[in-house]
């Protein structure tokens, strides 16, 4: 008998036996060690769900990560981001009028509050969004004519579908965070005549434009015009004082002299340094 086969008959069947049953239950624990981690992916949050105990835990709310749970439990997650959902509708105004409106509805799950959310509605909650927003977009558009609807009062429309879709969301573990009317389709005679009015209003304004220009270019003119005949009066006025002058001159001689004294300072004499009289002089020529 070979040495090895001595050994393998030395060998004690129950220890092989313990050694098997070690393997396996290690093994096991392995394996329920790895399937205990679980990932949240970024934007999510999730909560615990005990099947065997307890139910869905409301208190602990679980942010993105790894996290590790007993394997029958199981780790439920919901979005958190925020979401928009655009709704298309066919809506009468207050007089009667189709319009189609495209409104955009920007909406969260409650932070903190999804174990809550899915207890009350569940992953398709956005059933509840759906039902809750179209109510709102036709109670509100019905209470406006079409051309408040497609201009003046956007914004107020806005705010009134916010404020009934905050009322509904309340208590509903669901977080509105804005409203949008991103597009107003009319009729195609309205279109036509809202396109028409325009079109004619525009055209009244570039008119009043021009008639502003020309009313500017008017005033221009008169204002050249006056410009022009204040130069002729200047002009002959200037041409009279000097005629009056040279008759003043060629009638009596000493009033050259007389604007000679007007023209003088006081110092030395108004003839000058070289005058034939002195500096000193200061007596009119023929004077006493």
């Amino acid at each position: 008998m070979s040495e090895f086969q001595k050994q393998f008959q030395e060998i004690d069947p129950k220890k092989i036996g313990r050694y098997v049953g070690m393997g396996v239950i290690g093994l096991i624990v392995l394996v329920v060690f790895l399937m205990s981690w679980t990932d949240i992916d970024p934007g999510e949050e999730g909560f615990i769900y005990r099947p065997y105990g307890g139910g869905v835990e409301k208190q602990t709310t679980f942010g993105e990560g790894t996290i590790f749970i007993a394997p029958w439990n199981e780790m439920i997650t919901y979005n958190t981001r925020q979401q928009s959902k655009n709704y298309t509708s066919e809506v009468m105004d207050i007089n009667g009028t189709d319009i189609n409106v495209m409104v955009a509805v920007n909406y969260s799950a409650t932070s903190g509050k999804i174990a809550n959310l899915h207890l009350k509605h569940g992953p398709e909650y956005i059933t509840f969004i759906d039902d809750k927003a179209k109510g709102a977009i036709k109670d509100v558009i019905g209470r406006y004519t079409y051309e408040q609807v497609y201009s003046s009062k956007r914004e107020a429309l806005e705010g009134e579908i916010e404020s009934i879709l905050q009322s509904d969301f309340k208590g509903n573990y669901i977080t509105l965070h804005y409203v949008e009317i991103a597009d107003v389709n009319l009729p195609p005679n309205i279109a036509g005549e809202i396109t028409n009015k325009e079109t004619q209003k525009q055209r009244n304004l570039t008119a009043k434009e021009k008639q502003k220009e020309q009313e500017y270019l008017a005033n221009a003119r008169i204002e050249k015009a006056r410009g022009d005949s204040s130069l002729v009066i200047s002009a002959r006025f200037n041409a009279e004082a000097i005629a009056l002058e040279a008759k003043q001159i060629s009638q009596n001689p000493q009033y050259i002299e007389l604007k000679k004294w007007e023209k003088w300072d006081g110092k030395g004499s108004p003839y000058g340094e070289g005058n034939v009289f002195g500096s000193g002089v200061s007596i009119l020529k023929g004077q006493k």
